[in-house]
């Protein structure tokens, strides 16, 4: 990394420490990565929030990335690599450096071309408490409404096996369990037998068939252990825990990763277990495994009211035990419960909703119970009520109570009328459930959507997300002033509608492919309402949003980039026309350089040389004159020599007057004779005469490769095959010499290599140029014959 600029040169001292300030103290941390994501500067806050120091962490840690992350990492800095400049979003779970996985949340820059930076600029921020009282609000959510229903359950059941039906149905529909089951003791052959289930079952209790409940402790599964012990069992981790040996396949292939045992007692015996799965690890914490054993006492309870309802032969006793068992089930309840008359006075309030609403019961009694109502909230909870009063329906509402010290709880307050035998209501039983944790984590959320729409709106492109059916969900303020359409014609159009009918297939498949394959791009034309269309680059990413299948996008204009390439384009194609005028002006010089030097110089020389001669033959009598005479005969004969091999390299007549085989034989000839270097050479002609500026070129390429060879090669031996018929011509030539790589031939490319590119580009063929270090190198030209000539080409060139 460059040398940073210095203090006077960019900030003044006081600048520089109060931007070293902000940087230390950032909520997360920056880093500073090169191109192969070499840490350049990580800022003292990451060793903080990461556990790992500086010295620990040289480059981006994939080891310690979550598998499962560690792809999405990549791509995001892949895409950042491919776009200077923007602001790609970046989530990663990394491990720290005490074993526990942290989340980090942020975006990762290419500054590289930024001469001040030169990196990649990485901000991450610590989400890992988000992230735990997100999981922690979903828990509670489905466990609120899982109690609230099954108390409902347990209050109206009067069958045992429903109640264990109904109980399982509500903890997989209500509380989102992956699996519950009921299983009863079979005291004859000491087994727990399943008796009724809900959820992903696929023929897993039938395979466990029954659960023993006999033999050593440490033998028995989690089924046994709740038995034999009387208390819930927890299995955190069915995939490490011993004793789900027996059933840990068959369970983890169906997503179980944590379960509970709950006894259910008749008459204060064990008579079987509630046993519920959850499809991720260490579900059950102190504050669910005390509700849910709250359930199970709740079910025992029922049971037992069951069981003396049974045996009572007395209609009336039946009626009084009931009630008793309704009021102590109602006294013991986790949630609060209340009766009205039939005009909704209040007749009896329990005492956990004496607790819930901050007032005692006597007060509660009739409509006393208002008073502990919060102000804002009596309007709406009196309108509520009377609907329901009115259709004879249960009601739902949620609301506040104002305790006496100012403290405010919500509440779920739910309420099921009483039918006598004709139809008409007598009384109203209810529960209220405290969820004013669950409210106040809502309004948290809401908080932080409004802050995702404030950097969503933000955003210099346009971003959308549509579910399945193409339905909008959000879109910043830049998709409506870009595309022209309203909020209310957003929420009709489907995504589709904003490309014509030419490219609609093209991207109703990369749609498709986004929600097969979890993501996507693709170059479009943006259809504005106008009719203009835009040149824009969309990304799309599948995701679960509000539980349902979404994809998420972006799009940027990138007009200024087709204006450019057009551009580059243009510019590269007459570069190639000067190129290509340029090689012919200089051929049609070096052959008529070639032909003045050996017409005219030649000749004059030898013309010298017959002078020379007739001189030595009067000088014959002369010694010392005849020597002189010789000395110069042989002086010039070798600059006729010198002519014949200068105007022979610079256009080989046998080119011309034989042809293009026979020039290249010739130059074989030369390259062995001048280079000691073994060659093989199969030449198959049956084109027949090939025009000059193909001939030309062509063998022009030919000298640039075998000079390129006897150069850089350090090769020993060379294999030529040329073939030519009416189709085309084919042209390769490999050596055995040291080679190149991919990376050479790509970043590499001499000028030898770019003129042989050119010059076959010139004539309408193909260069192809492979190496292996160590192997050689091999060279294609592939020309087809019979072309239309481009217009820069010369025809005798």
């Amino acid at each position: 990394m460059p040398e940073p600029k210095s203090a006077a040169a960019t900030f003044t001292s006081k600048e520089a420490n109060l931007f070293r300030a902000l940087v230390e103290n950032h909520q997360g941390f920056i880093a500073l990565l090169d191109e192969n994501l070499h840490v350049l500067f990580r800022s003292a806050s990451a060793e903080r929030i990461t556990g790992w120091a500086n010295d620990e962490l040289k480059e981006m840690p994939e080891s310690l990335l979550h598998p499962e992350r560690v792809d999405e990492v990549k791509n995001a800095f892949a895409r950042a690599l491919d776009n200077p400049g923007a602001a790609v979003p970046l989530a990663s779970c990394m491990l720290h450096k005490k074993g526990h996985y942290i989340w980090l949340e942020g975006t990762v820059t290419n500054r590289l071309q930024d001469p001040d930076i030169r990196g990649l600029i990485v901000n991450l921020q610590d989400i890992t408490e988000r992230k735990k009282y997100e999981e922690k609000l979903v828990k509670i959510n489905r466990l609120y409404r899982f109690i609230s229903q099954i108390n409902q359950t347990i209050v109206k059941s009067t069958d045992e096996r429903a109640l264990y039906a109904e109980a399982c149905r509500i903890a997989v529909e209500a509380g989102s369990f992956r699996l519950a089951w009921v299983g009863l003791v079979d005291e004859r052959n000491e087994y727990i037998v399943p008796v009724v289930h809900a959820g992903a079952e696929e023929d897993y209790l039938s395979r466990i068939k029954a659960v023993p409940i006999t033999g050593p402790m440490e033998n028995l599964g989690p089924g046994g252990r709740t038995i034999r012990e009387g208390a819930h069992y927890i299995c955190n981790d069915i995939e490490a825990a011993p004793e789900m040996a027996p059933w840990r396949e068959a369970a983890l292939s169906r997503g179980f990763y944590s379960s509970i045992g709950l006894p259910i007692r008749r008459s204060g015996k064990v008579i079987g277990l509630f046993s519920l799965y959850a499809d991720i690890r260490n579900f059950f914490d102190t504050e669910e495994v005390g509700l849910l054993d709250d359930v199970a006492t709740d079910i025992s309870f029922a049971l037992g009211v069951m069981e003396r309802e049974e045996r009572r032969k007395d209609a009336e006793a039946a009626l009084i035990k009931s009630e008793r068992s309704y009021q102590t089930l109602a006294e013991t309840s986790p949630v609060g419960v209340f009766h009205t008359d039939a005009e909704g006075s209040t007749t009896y309030v329990n005492p956990r909703w004496c607790a819930i609403a901050g007032m005692p019961a006597d007060k509660a009694l009739q409509w006393g119970w208002l008073e502990a109502v919060h102000p804002e909230d009596r309007a709406s909870l009196d309108w509520a009520w009377q609907e329901a009063h009115t259709t004879k329906t249960p009601s739902r509402t949620a609301y506040r109570f104002l305790h006496p010290d100012g403290k405010v709880s919500w509440v779920l307050g739910q309420a099921v009328p009483e039918l006598d035998a004709a139809g008409e209501v007598v009384g109203y039983v209810g529960t209220i459930t405290d969820i004013t944790e669950l409210k106040t984590a809502e309004q948290k959320i809401a908080g932080e959507r409004n802050l995702s729409d404030s950097i969503i709106n933000s955003l210099p492109g346009v971003f959308y997300l549509y579910n399945l059916e193409g339905r909008f969900i959000r879109w910043n303020t830049n998709f409506e002033k870009v595309t022209g359409y309203s909020p209310e014609e957003m929420r009709r159009l489907h995504p589709l509608n904003f490309f014509d009918e030419g490219e609609q297939e093209l991207l109703r498949a990369k749609i498709e492919n986004v929600f097969v394959s979890g993501e996507d791009s693709v170059e479009a034309g943006f259809l504005l309402k106008s009719g203009k269309k835009i040149p824009y680059f969309f990304t799309g990413k599948s995701l679960v949003y509000e539980g349902e299948q979404c994809l998420l996008g972006v799009g940027v204009d990138f007009s200024d980039k087709v204006r450019a390439q057009e551009t580059i384009r243009e510019t590269t194609e007459r570069l190639r026309e000067l190129a290509a005028h340029l090689q012919n002006i200089r051929e049609e010089e070096r052959t008529a350089i070639a032909r003045d030097i050996h017409d005219d110089l030649g000749q004059q020389l030898t013309a010298v040389k017959l002078a020379l001669y007739r001189l030595g033959r009067k000088a014959a009598g002369d010694k010392e004159m005849g020597e002189l005479v010789l000395s110069i005969t042989d002086m010039v004969g070798k600059g006729i020599d010198s002519i014949r091999r200068i105007a022979t390299r610079l256009r080989p007549g046998i080119l011309d007057d034989l042809g293009l085989v026979e020039a290249m034989k010739w130059q074989v000839e030369e390259f062995e004779k001048h280079f000691g270097l073994a060659v093989k050479a199969v030449f198959t002609d049956r084109a027949g005469t090939i025009e000059p500026r193909i001939s030309t070129n062509l063998f022009r390429i030919f000298q640039e490769a075998l000079t390129n060879i006897a150069r850089h090669a350090e090769a020993t031996h060379v294999d030529i095959d040329f073939h030519s018929d009416r189709k085309g011509i084919c042209l390769r030539i490999r050596d055995n010499g040291k080679g190149l790589n991919k990376s050479d031939i790509k970043t590499k490319r001499t000028l030898g290599l770019l003129g042989m590119d050119e010059r076959t580009r010139m004539i309408g063929g193909t260069f192809d140029i492979e190496g292996q270090p160590g192997k050689g190198t091999a060279i294609e030209i592939a020309i087809p014959l019979h072309q239309k000539m481009k217009p820069h080409a010369h025809p005798d060139s």
